[in-house]
């Protein structure tokens, strides 16, 4: 398998779950993602949270600066009926 495939058998798991704060969250994720990565993932999951309220493309295009293509990704992740995206964000939504 390549480097460069996640397995989800890392220690990173492990060590987010110990995390006990947003802000340990964020100060970790700052430690092991570069500005780019960590900015992505940010915009991915507000992108998921506008389309869960139903916002259309153009205004999230407008609010995030976010392609399209990618807009169009996290709709294809939301969709899936298993999706850990949308149960988080409907949990988080209780």
């Amino acid at each position: 398998m390549p480097k460069d495939h996640p397995t989800g058998e890392s220690g990173l798991y492990q060590a987010i779950l110990s995390l006990k704060t947003p802000e340990e969250v964020y100060h970790f994720l700052q430690d092991v993602c570069s500005y780019s990565e960590l900015s992505a993932m940010e915009q991915r999951f507000d992108i998921a949270q506008m389309l869960l309220d139903k916002q259309i493309y153009v205004d999230i295009m407008e609010k995030t600066g976010a392609s399209s293509a990618i807009i169009s990704r996290v709709n294809r992740v939301l969709a899936n009926e298993e999706s850990f995206l949308r149960r988080v964000l409907a949990d988080s939504a209780k």
